[in-house]
C-alpha cells in the first residue's frame, strides 16, 4: 500500500496541487457545459416559442379580418340587394323545365367532366345519383350556368351574362355578379354565395362550382361543414353573427380543403339571407411556411409551424412532404399512420385535413393550453414543439411550431466535446506545471485550499490573492470568478425567490398563500363569514361598439384598477374579473364581523366610480352589483398558472341577484338583516332560484 510520509514534501505538494487543479477544472468544466447547456436550450425554446406565438398572432388577425369582411359584406347594399333579387328569381323557376337535349347535356356535364375530376381526389368512385340536381330550379340554372357554360369548371365565374337563359335569373346575375366579383378579387375570396334563409338554397354562386343552386337542407352538400353552419345560422337573429366553418376537403372544388365564413342578411328587421364566403386553406399556409422558405424564417433544416384541426388531422402543409414527397411518404409507412391515409396523401399530393397528429402537445393546444415540451411528431421524430390555440367564433385550432430533437442538441454536443476538450487540455497544462515548479506552488495552494472550504461550508464570494502571473495565479482568478459566479447565482435566486413570493400574494388571498406555504397546495377550505360580492359592468359592448376595441379595454382596465384601489382601501379582497365582472369577498383571510357594512360600502364606491367614468368619457356604462352573505368553499386551481376560485351556494346567489337587475345594489335578506338600519332600501323582490325556493331581495336606496 502507498505510504505518503514515504515521499518528500515537494512530491506530495506535486499530488495535492494536481488533486485540486484537476479536480477544480472538472468543476468549472462540468458548470461551464451545464451552463452552456441550458442557455442554448432556452434559446431554442424562446425562439420555437417567439416563432409560434407570431403565427397565431397572424393567422388570429387574418380570422378577425375575415369576420369583419363578411359582417360588413353582409350589410351592405350590394348584398342585401342581390339577395332580394336572386331569391326571388330563383322562387320564379320552382317551375322551370329543361328539354331532353338540355337534360341530358346537364348530365353528361357531370357524368364526363365533373365526376371524373372529382375521382382523381376521392378513395372510391362517385355514384352520379348522388350528385345530379333534382328540383327544376336547380337544374335550369346549373344547365344555363354550369353546363352551358363555355368556360371549364373552376372558372365559370367567367361568364357574366348567360345568352341561353331568358329569365329575370339572367338580368339579376347581370346586374349583381360584377359586383361580386370586384369583392373576390379584392380580398381573395375563392367563392361568394348567398343562401335564402327560409330554403336554404344557394340562390347564388360567383364561382359557379357544383354546389350552386342546390339546397343545404337535403341537397347532396347537406352534410358539409358548411351546410351545418348555415343551418345553424338560421335559427339566429343577431345582425352581426358569423359563423366559421372549418377546412374539410369540399367535393365542389374538387375535394381541395376550403373553409368558410357565414354571416346573416337582413332586410330591415327580417333575415332574408345568409353570406357565404368561401376562402382557400392557401393563404394559411403562405403565414405559416413562411411562403415556403422555413430556413429564410430561421428555421434550421428541420423547424416547420402548422396547424392541427379539431379532429387531430393537418389543416396545412408539411414541410417534409413539400421538400421530399418520395421519401417523406415512404417514412410514414415506417409509423403507425393507417396505409390508407398514406396512400390518400399520396393521391391528394398534401397531408391537409388527413395526416393525423396525435401528440401531446397537440393534444393540450386543443383544450387551451400553451407550452413547450418534448414529443413525437407525426413523422415519429422526436422534437422540441411550441404549441397553443388559435381560436375564433366556436373553432379553436392548434398552432405548432416544432425542431427536430436531434437539430436542437447539435450545438450542445458540439459545445461539449469542446467543453471536454479545453478541460482536457488544461488537465496536461497543470500536470506538467505541478512538475516543474512544484517548489512554487505551497503558498498558492495553501490559499486555494482555504479559499475551498470556505467555499464549501457555505460563504460566497469568497476571494483569494491572485497576484502571480504564472498557471497558478490564473487558477486563483479562475477560482475568484466561480466563486463571483456563484455568488451572483445565489442573490439572483435570493431575489427571484423574493419576486415570486410578492407575485404569489398579488395573485392569491392570504390564506392561499399560508395553505401554499404550508405544503397544502391543492386543499381546498371552507369559510363561514364572508360576504361576496358581484358586479357587471353593462353596456361594455355599445361602448366598444362606438369607441372601438382598443379604446374599451382601456376604458374597462382603467375601472378594474379603480375597484382594486377602492377594495384596498376598505379591506375587500378581489377575487377575480372576466370581462366586464368583478369578484370580490370580505371576511375570507381575515374575519371581519362588519364585513357587510364594509361591502356595502364597497359596492357604493363602485358605482360611484362608474358614474365619474361616465362623466368624464361621456358613456352609458352601468353596473349591477349582488351581495349575499354565508360560507363559501375556495381553493387554488391550475398546476403552471394559478387562479383562486370560490364555490358554493353564497357565490352562486350573489351572481344571481347582479343578473337579475339593470343598475344598482341588490342585496339578500340575511345581508339587509344584519345591517339593520345602517342603510335604506327599498320594497322587497322575489328571486327565483334554480332548484331552490323563491327568495326576498332588497334594493339598496341610501
Amino acid at each position: 500500500m502507498l505510504r505518503l510520509n514515504h515521499f518528500s514534501i515537494q512530491t506530495k505538494m506535486i499530488l495535492l496541487l494536481l488533486a485540486v487543479s484537476l479536480s477544480s477544472i472538472a468543476v468549472v468544466a462540468w458548470n461551464s457545459y451545464q451552463s452552456s447547456r441550458a442557455a442554448l436550450i432556452s434559446a431554442a425554446e424562446d425562439q420555437l416559442k417567439g416563432m409560434q406565438v407570431a403565427k397565431t398572432t397572424t393567422l388570429s388577425t387574418m380570422l378577425q379580418s375575415l369576420r369583419d369582411q363578411v359582417i360588413s359584406m353582409s350589410d351592405s347594399h350590394v348584398a342585401i340587394e342581390g339577395m332580394k333579387a336572386f331569391r326571388e328569381a330563383y322562387k320564379n323557376l320552382s317551375a322551370a323545365a329543361l328539354s331532353p337535349e338540355q337534360a341530358q347535356q346537364l348530365d353528361g356535364f357531370y357524368e364526363k367532366d365533373f365526376l371524373p375530376q372529382l375521382a382523381e381526389h376521392l378513395d372510391g368512385e362517385p355514384v352520379l345519383e348522388q350528385y345530379l340536381p333534382a328540383k327544376p330550379a336547380e337544374r335550369y340554372l346549373q344547365y344555363h350556368y354550369l353546363s352551358h357554360n363555355p368556360h371549364p369548371y373552376g372558372e365559370k365565374q367567367a361568364l357574366e351574362k348567360s345568352d341561353s337563359d331568358p329569365s329575370p335569373y339572367a338580368k339579376a346575375h347581370e346586374i349583381f355578379h360584377p359586383s361580386f366579383t370586384r369583392a373576390v378579387k379584392i380580398f381573395g375570396f375563392e367563392d361568394v354565395m348567398l343562401v335564402d334563409a327560409e330554403s336554404l338554397d344557394i340562390v347564388y354562386s360567383y364561382q359557379k362550382t357544383s354546389e350552386f343552386a342546390t339546397n343545404l337542407e337535403a341537397g347532396p352538400y347537406a352534410n358539409t361543414l358548411l351546410a351545418s353552419k348555415v343551418r345553424l345560422m338560421r335559427g339566429n337573429n343577431d345582425r352581426d353573427d358569423f359563423k366559421i366553418a372549418d377546412f374539410e376537403p369540399y367535393r365542389p372544388s374538387l375535394g381541395k380543403p376550403m373553409g368558410f365564413a357565414v354571416s346573416p342578411i337582413f332586410d330591415g328587421p327580417q333575415m332574408i339571407g345568409i353570406l357565404v364566403l368561401q376562402f382557400p386553406i392557401d393563404n394559411f399556409n403562405k403565414v405559416l411556411t413562411g411562403n415556403f422558405n422555413w430556413e429564410a424564417e430561421g428555421m434550421g433544416q428541420t423547424g416547420e409551424s402548422y396547424l392541427v384541426g379539431p379532429d387531430k388531422t393537418m389543416r396545412s402543409r408539411s414541410r417534409f412532404m413539400y421538400a421530399n414527397p418520395a421519401a417523406f411518404l415512404q417514412g410514414l409507412q415506417q409509423t403507425s399512420v393507417p396505409t390508407a391515409v398514406v396512400q390518400r396523401i399520396e393521391k391528394q399530393g398534401h397531408v391537409m385535413c388527413t395526416l393525423p397528429v396525435d401528440s401531446a402537445s397537440a393534444a393540450a393546444a386543443l383544450r387551451g393550453q400553451k407550452g413547450i415540451m418534448v414529443v413525437n411528431d407525426y413523422r415519429g421524430e422526436k422534437t422540441l414543439s411550441a404549441y397553443g390555440p388559435l381560436e375564433l367564433d366556436s373553432l379553436r385550432w392548434a398552432v405548432l411550431t416544432e425542431k427536430d430533437l436531434s437539430e436542437v442538441e447539435a450545438p450542445i454536443h458540439q459545445m461539449g466535446r469542446s467543453v471536454l476538450i479545453a478541460a482536457s487540455g488544461a488537465a496536461l497544462a497543470v500536470t506538467l506545471i505541478a512538475l516543474l515548479f512544484s517548489h512554487w506552488l505551497i503558498r498558492p495552494l495553501l490559499a486555494l485550499t482555504e479559499g475551498a472550504q470556505r467555499l464549501g461550508r457555505g460563504e460566497t464570494n469568497v476571494q483569494v490573492p491572485a497576484t502571480s502571473r504564472d498557471e497558478f495565479g490564473e487558477l486563483a482568478r479562475v477560482f475568484n470568478q466561480m466563486s463571483a459566479n456563484i455568488k451572483t447565482q445565489t442573490d439572483q435566486l435570493d431575489a427571484q425567490r423574493r419576486e415570486n413570493q410578492d407575485l404569489l400574494h398579488s395573485i392569491l388571498p392570504a390564506s392561499a398563500v399560508a395553505q401554499r406555504q404550508a405544503g397544502d397546495a391543492k386543499a381546498t377550505r371552507e369559510f363561514a363569514d364572508v360576504s361576496v360580492l358581484f358586479a357587471e359592468i353593462l353596456g361594455l359592448e355599445s361602448y366598444g361598439r362606438q369607441q372601438g376595441e382598443v379604446d374599451a379595454l382601456s376604458a374597462l382596465s382603467n375601472l378594474i384598477e379603480a375597484f382594486d384601489e377602492a377594495a384596498e382601501e376598505l379591506g375587500i379582497e378581489k377575487i377575480k374579473t372576466s370581462g366586464g365582472s368583478y369578484l370580490a369577498v370580505c371576511g375570507l383571510s381575515l374575519t371581519r364581523p362588519d364585513s357587510p357594512r364594509r361591502t356595502i360600502q364597497f359596492a357604493r364606491q363602485l358605482e360611484r366610480i362608474v358614474e365619474a367614468f361616465n362623466r368624464d368619457a361621456k358613456a352609458h356604462l352601468t353596473i349591477s352589483i349582488g351581495i349575499h352573505f354565508g360560507p363559501v368553499v375556495g381553493g387554488v386551481t391550475g398546476r403552471r398558472k394559478f387562479l383562486y376560485d370560490l364555490w358554493g351556494h353564497t357565490l352562486a346567489m350573489a351572481k344571481k341577484l347582479s343578473l337579475t337587475h339593470r343598475s344598482g345594489i341588490r342585496v339578500t335578506s340575511l345581508v339587509r338583516d344584519r345591517l339593520g338600519d345602517q342603510f335604506n332600501f327599498g320594497a322587497a323582490h322575489q328571486v327565483e332560484t334554480e332548484g331552490l325556493p323563491t327568495i326576498e331581495a332588497w334594493d339598496l336606496v341610501s
